[in-house]
């Protein structure tokens, strides 16, 4: 009998492995989008002055139209009625508003503010009086008044510059804002008076 062969037969090679299917190139945006630099914050906007003093004055309209109204049916036997001495009543209280008005108004545009008599009727040192003989009328009193509002109003919107001084009293009022703000507290303050006296008089509020 022949012999077996000792040798032992080759392993038979496996098969390569399957090719790796080929990457999909990505889309083109999604290739810009992993590149795009993040967005910049936006900008913080400064101090709009034009801005704050186009709102200053809209809110001192406002406290010009209350104080209106509140004077507006006030009978007229009582315009100078006062319940303690101490009372601005309506004859005084809106001429004095005219006054301050045009005093505000004077310290930008230059020009006086009013004549002596009305200062000593209605400026800051005076006093109201119960006697209404010592006042125009109602009417005449409303047209002092708005004439100060009107010229205020145009003092403060001249500057082109919101922040500009005013020619006088510079160490008191710093520029046209500041003035409308004050002029808005002064509006407030004196209307808080008349809607008191209102209440003693059994007039109906203005704000509802």
């Amino acid at each position: 009998m022949a012999k077996k062969s000792s040798k032992k037969a080759a392993p038979k090679k496996s098969a390569k492995p399957a090719a790796k299917p080929a990457k999909k190139a990505a889309p083109k945006a999604a290739k810009k989008a992993a590149t795009a630099k993040p967005a910049k914050p936006a900008a913080k906007k400064g101090f709009d002055a034009v801005a704050a003093r186009a709102h200053v004055l809209k809110t001192l309209d406002f406290a010009s139209g209350i104080n209106k109204k509140l004077v507006a049916d006030w009978p007229e036997g009582k315009l100078a009625h006062q319940d303690t001495p101490c009372d601005n009543h309506p004859l005084w209280t809106i001429g004095h508003l005219g006054v301050s008005n045009h005093w505000f108004a004077s310290i930008f545009d230059g020009q006086p503010a009013v004549d002596a008599k009305l200062e000593s009727t209605y400026g800051g040192k005076s006093k109201p009086s119960a006697n209404a003989a010592d006042y125009p009328s109602l009417a005449d009193t409303m047209k002092l008044y708005d004439q100060g509002m009107a010229r205020l109003k145009k003092a403060l919107t001249t500057p082109k510059d919101p922040l500009s001084k005013p020619k006088q009293m510079a160490d008191w009022v710093s520029d046209t804002i500041h003035a409308a703000q004050l002029a808005v507290w002064h509006e407030g303050w004196h209307g808080g008076q008349l809607s008191t006296l209102r209440r003693s008089l059994g007039l109906p509020g203005v704000m509802s």
